[in-house]
């Protein structure tokens, strides 16, 4: 087997390319991205580019897999940036894998596809609609691309396409604003909003990959750890107090100091907190034999202890 992973030097890629290199089925892995990743293999073959490159069909001959990676996750100030590379970067991919006659997609796409309504059911399963927030570039991007494969998937029926929308992973290769957490000495919360949200350990999410290039599995698949955790449980676990802040305040200060550079958050962070995204992930534990070795609080402390941070 012969694979192409786009972001191959994402903080993700780092986790998963040691458990595909060390499959004996998997001859060679083509890493594309703009960044040489930091570790080798004799599997490995690097090739720099940008997933918007409009000839990128060209690399991917031959190959019969692609895992799908690339994507600004952490905010930039260029939204429009950033949108052209989540959206139609990914779209790119997609149509360079449909010609190179690959046979298999494995797109990692989020929860946050599902967005932040206050009409979300209590539990999220697959068949509830993708509704991206227009004013959070994270959601709507990752809901575009998944709108897209809709018709994408129609349009070449032979593919395999599996699509994965996991919660928040975290690991210590992981750099993302649960890993900015662990160093502060106060904890934030939204007055009036409990903030639950999951966690997934970052191995669990590529052990789920890995089973999908093996596998032949259509179609899309939640994956998160069990249970909740919200700034309150956080800031117990962490021995730090918790500091309440109205939502209005804490969407203004993000909105204004974001552009300058003075907030690591873009005020559709903000937004995404005000209602839950929890998600049912007995479709990946009962089609793909999935099961998580962390639970959402023990993602959370395993985090901590991988840190060198105190409990």
């Amino acid at each position: 087997m012969r694979i192409v992973v786009t972001g191959i030097s994402s903080y993700l890629a780092r986790t998963l390319f040691p458990i595909l290199d060390a499959d004996p089925s998997i001859e060679e892995i083509l890493g594309l991205d703009l960044k040489k990743p930091d570790f080798r293999s004799s599997k490995l073959n690097f090739i720099r580019c940008d997933v918007r490159d409009l000839d990128l069909a060209r690399h991917m001959k031959g190959y019969d897999t692609i895992v799908h990676l690339a994507f600004i996750v952490m905010p930039i100030r260029n939204e429009a940036l950033a949108d052209d590379i989540n959206i139609n970067g990914s779209k790119n991919v997609f149509r360079a894998a449909a010609s190179a006659g690959l046979h298999k997609i494995v797109h990692l796409s989020s929860v946050a596809a599902y967005g932040s309504w206050p009409d979300n059911p209590e539990t999220i399963t697959e068949d509830q609609p993708v509704r991206g927030m227009p004013n959070f570039y994270y959601s709507r991007s990752k809901a575009q691309v998944e709108l897209f494969l809709d018709g994408f998937e129609k349009e070449h029926p032979a593919l395999v396409i599996t699509r994965f929308r996991p919660s928040i992973f975290v690991g210590p290769s992981i750099d993302n604003v649960i890993r900015n957490v662990t160093g502060q000495r106060i904890m934030y919360a939204l007055r009036g909003f409990e903030g639950q949200f999951q966690l997934a350990w970052d191995e669990d999410i590529a052990r789920a990959i890995h089973l999908a290039v093996k596998g032949n599995f259509h179609g899309a698949f939640n994956l998160a750890g069990e249970g909740t955790i919200n700034p309150q449980v956080i800031a117990k676990i962490m021995g730090i107090r918790v500091l309440t802040v109205p939502y209005n305040l804490a969407y203004w200060v993000c909105k204004l100091l974001f552009p300058v550079g003075l907030s690591p958050l873009s005020s559709g962070w903000i937004e995404c907190m005000r209602h839950p995204i929890i998600v049912s992930s007995d479709k990946a534990r009962k089609v793909l034999r999935w099961t998580p070795s962390s639970d959402t609080i023990g993602a959370f402390r395993r985090l901590l202890s991988a840190l060198g941070k105190s409990q």
